[in-house]
């Protein structure tokens, strides 16, 4: 049932002008499309092959690896006492909507003289039912905010009522913390939903374009981004940077800037044959001797220039084996933790971290996911190449070529040090980028 409506249309104002506009719904794959990697309790089990007890005399080889059978599995037969004292990941029965997003976008696109595009828009899109976690980024026995209020409560021990059924772990002993048994699941130690959806997220952006097609030697093309990503889970799958969930039962506090937001990004790029040499604009008629050492240049770059990464500022998760979250944040002061100036004036101290405190005991912190107006360095880079064409005979030519990636040899700073809880919180120690790379290559075309 998942219908997915497109919805487009272009209309030419002028000779040089066209509107253009789109909405549709654009599924993703289902993170559960092909289940049984993980979990499948009851339904799934391992034979551990011990070849060398000792490390250094064989005992079991290849043509009989299991000579004590295999573990069986089990199927039902446990009823609900499987994998119970343990920690279990599955997917939830019911939880099955596929995510999608709702995207949509304006533009109006001119030609101009000379074979100059310009585009300019604005492109948009809401996010639904989003993958919000994977193995171990969720806990559904994590402990809400007013079971929280207990305090040392949690920690007192009581009559273990599963004592004789689970024979191994921490649910073993005859008296447990009394946090253990206000969990949702009291019968497992953790549970973690396997790629439970839920998560959401908008998208807005004001995107321009300008493109000189090849003429006179010259193709240009140059694009500017100025957008917003707000989300409350900030990873699909493998992909992006991810911001962890601190209380899985307060989703609106969990909702910030994500941490895969790049709010501006610039990118030119261009290829200039450099109009001099035989049969070009300067010089076609110059000759081969001077035309192997001026003509048939052409120069090729890329500039990017992109704006930091949202910071998560988190600490040690001294809650984790009470409460069960599975991260923590401090709290804030309510004043901004920006400070101006240039990168490497901050190396030591690139935001203020007297703006950051430890929460009471048994609370979670008041920091947001991310922070709202404090990013991590940005990007300055050039790439930058130059050929040379010999021809040698009229079907074969050699092309001499020197390419640069990083020309400039700017170093991109890598984002500070993100935990509160070590004493490098605040500080840059290290660059996310190579320096500066120079090859040179010789290539025989026929």
């Amino acid at each position: 049932n998942n219908v997915a409506p497109r919805f487009g249309f272009a209309y030419q104002v002028g000779k040089s002008t066209v509107l253009r506009g789109g909405a549709g719904i654009f599924y993703a794959p289902s993170l559960r499309a092909a289940g049984g990697t993980v979990g499948n309790f009851g339904y799934r089990s391992d034979t551990q092959l011990i070849s060398m007890p000792d490390g250094v005399t064989p005992t079991n080889y290849l043509r009989n690896p299991f000579p004590d059978g295999l573990t069986p599995v089990v199927g039902n037969t446990q009823g609900l006492l499987t994998a119970i004292g343990s920690s279990i990941s599955a997917s939830l029965r019911g939880d099955s909507v596929v995510p999608y997003t709702e995207n949509w976008s304006f533009n109006l696109q001119r030609q101009f003289p000379g074979n100059l595009l310009v585009e300019a828009g604005y492109v948009g899109s809401h996010g639904l039912h989003l993958t919000q976690t994977g193995e171990g980024t969720a806990n559904l026995n994590q402990l809400t905010g007013d079971q929280l209020k207990l305090g040392t409560q949690l920690q007192q021990q009581v009559r273990n009522p599963f004592l004789g059924l689970i024979t191994a772990g921490p649910l073993a002993a005859a008296t447990i913390p009394q946090s253990f048994l206000l969990r949702l699941h009291p019968q497992f130690t953790t549970v973690n939903p396997l790629y439970m959806t839920g998560a959401s997220s908008i998208y807005h952006s004001f995107q321009l374009k300008m493109e000189k097609r090849f003429t006179n030697g010259l193709s240009l093309l140059v694009s500017y981004t100025n957008a917003k990503l707000i989300d409350d889970f900030s990873i699909i799958s493998n992909l992006g940077r991810n911001a962890n969930m601190q209380n899985l039962w307060d989703r609106k506090n969990e909702r910030a800037v994500s941490s895969n937001d790049i709010s501006q990004r610039f990118i030119g790029s261009f290829v200039y044959a450099v109009p001099i040499g035989r049969g070009r604009r300067v010089g076609g008629d110059m000759h081969r001797a001077v035309d192997a050492v001026l003509g048939g240049w052409q120069m090729n770059g890329i500039v990017t220039f992109e704006s930091g990464d949202a910071l998560a500022i988190t600490m040690t998760n001294s809650l984790s084996s009470i409460a069960g979250n599975n991260v923590l944040r401090p709290n804030n002061t309510g004043r901004s933790a920006r400070i101006d100036g240039s990168v490497k004036d901050r190396l030591l101290r690139y935001f203020d971290i007297s703006q950051f405190t430890a929460p009471a005991p048994f609370t979670y912190g008041n920091t947001g996911r991310t922070l709202p107006d404090v990013r991590g360095p940005g990007l300055k880079n050039l790439d930058f190449s130059l050929f040379k064409n010999f021809r040698i005979v009229e079907r074969v030519s050699l092309q001499f070529r020197a390419e640069s990636f990083n020309l400039t040899n700017t170093p991109s700073f890598s984002d500070p040090n993100q935990n509160y809880s070590v004493a490098a919180f605040g500080q840059i120690t290290g660059t996310s980028n190579i320096a500066r790379q120079v090859q040179f290559g010789l290539k025989l075309l026929w």
